[in-house]
């Protein structure tokens, strides 16, 4: 079953926020309990989220867990502590597209915007580390609040994949 709408580019401008760094095994299940960890910290230092809750994607490799931080953006920059992360969200433009169905099936939707970037010639900003390869702004936003939404049906999550700079030229 198909749940992502054709892809657009949307430019976006650079973003403060806070996270949670974390390896998972392929499903983004632990989200919902991290994003709740990162609101509970703003609210402890009477700070209000600027944005929705995401998951940054940094290591997506299939042979090996998933690097993910799971954050919520916010007005500032903000101190970071031993679990917390502060940072800043990448501006430029991105490849968008909207997630429409179960979370179980949002990989299927990812990659769907990737196989979109080669199907149009646009190429992703990534680098790699030795064989390890780093995405530089592949992110998800929850539309559909993960920690209030209790059923797995209709959820709706943003997904944004940085471009390189020169890919107009």
């Amino acid at each position: 079953m198909h749940y992502m709408n054709e892809p657009t580019i949307e430019a976006r401008s650079e973003q403060p926020y806070v996270g949670i760094t974390a390896k998972v095994s392929g499903h983004i299940g632990e989200a919902p309990e991290l994003a709740a960890e990162v609101l509970a910290w703003l609210s402890a230092r009477n700070e209000s989220p600027a944005g929705l809750p995401f998951i940054r994607f940094w290591c997506l490799d299939e042979d090996k867990d998933r690097l993910i931080e799971v954050g919520i953006p916010t007005k500032k920059l903000l101190p970071e502590d031993q679990r917390i992360i502060s940072g800043y969200l990448p501006g430029g433009d991105f490849a968008h597209a909207i997630h429409k169905g179960p979370p179980e099936h949002f990989w299927s939707s990812a990659d769907g915007l990737a196989d979109w970037l080669a199907r149009e010639g646009l190429s992703a900003a990534l680098r790699y580390e030795g064989e390890t390869k780093i995405w530089d702004g592949h992110m998800a936003f929850f539309v559909t609040d993960p920690v209030e939404k209790k059923t797995r049906d209709a959820w709706v999550i943003e997904l944004f994949i940085l471009l390189l700079a020169d890919h107009a030229a």
